[in-house]
């Protein structure tokens, strides 16, 4: 098969491995690259292609995130996933579509180790058996079944739920949008749970919170301390951030911010806000004018 069939295959598959994996939309999509770009065997010979292809892409992810790890212990502030932004409007790609992960998901999967993220996201997001897990690995069925527990565990009591009424979802991000605009955040506190956190990701480049700001009066000074200072001046779009609707902030035909939210299903209230402004997880954000 040619290198470009390939690539036109397999690439979607493996994009979504790695976007799980590492969170980061540039460094999922060089991952990619660098698979084909070294598959130098005869494709022809290999039995089963595609589980071929997700093994060396998982074992590839692996040693990014533990020479990552190393370097997130430097970041400044709280480090968050890139988010994948599309405009409402727009017509999502199959790809996105079928194989969205949520923006609260990614960042539930940064709690676990590598292997653990390895294992959960080959077992939760695309349903591989213990038997082929082990094989992509190179563990055995017992000890990968022990990891996916493990990792259970850890999350368990976070699992975000994706809200199938979007509608309900589009007016809990509008209250935010015109709580932005009006700088009144009153009606907005009241969709917030008492122990919701905020998390702001800057990266050091621009100024955001440096510890996650926990409890409903303490975001609620911050939001409206930061909006005192003009932080949400310019455009707000209503967007789809990772398959969920979001913020993106617009200013001078740059995107300065991307909001969104994890929702507790059962009462409609916010419990997490996701921030992102560090630039460098922006600058993949086509802007629609």
């Amino acid at each position: 098969m040619e290198l470009d069939t390939l690539y036109k295959t397999y690439q979607p598959f493996l994009f979504s491995i790695a976007y799980r994996m590492v969170g980061t939309v540039a460094d999922a999509e060089d991952i990619v690259h660098d698979v084909f770009l070294n598959l130098k065997l005869d494709t022809d010979e290999i039995r089963d292609l595609k589980a071929y292809l997700a093994k060396v892409t998982t074992n590839r992810c692996l040693n990014f995130l533990t020479s990552a790890r190393k370097r997130r212990e430097m970041y400044t502030g709280p480090w968050l996933p890139e988010p994948r932004v599309n405009y409402t409007e727009q017509l999502l790609d199959k790809m996105i579509t079928d194989e969205t992960v949520s923006y609260a998901f990614l960042v539930l999967l940064d709690q676990l180790s590598p292997v653990e993220r390895a294992v959960f996201v080959l077992r939760e997001a695309f349903a591989y058996d213990y038997k082929d897990i082990a094989g992509i690995l190179e563990k055995t069925e017992v000890n990968c079944r022990k990891i996916y527990s493990r990792a259970q565990r850890k999350i368990k009591n976070d699992q975000p739920v994706r809200l199938e009424n979007t509608d309900q979802v589009e007016q809990i991000v509008k209250t935010f949008i015109n709580a932005s605009r009006t700088g009144d955040f009153a009606e907005f506190m009241t969709i917030l749970t008492d122990d919701v956190v905020l998390v702001s990701d800057g990266g050091g480049k621009v100024r955001s919170a440096i510890n996650p700001i926990a409890n409903k009066e303490r975001v609620f000074a911050f939001l409206e301390g930061i909006s005192s200072k003009g932080s949400f001046l310019g455009e707000l779009h209503l967007v789809m951030v990772n398959g969920q609707e979001g913020i993106l902030q617009v200013r001078d035909g740059t995107p300065i911010k991307v909001i969104c939210f994890a929702l507790d299903a059962r009462q409609l209230t916010i419990k997490r806000i996701f921030m992102i402004t560090n630039p460098d997880k922006l600058k993949h954000i086509q802007v629609i004018k």
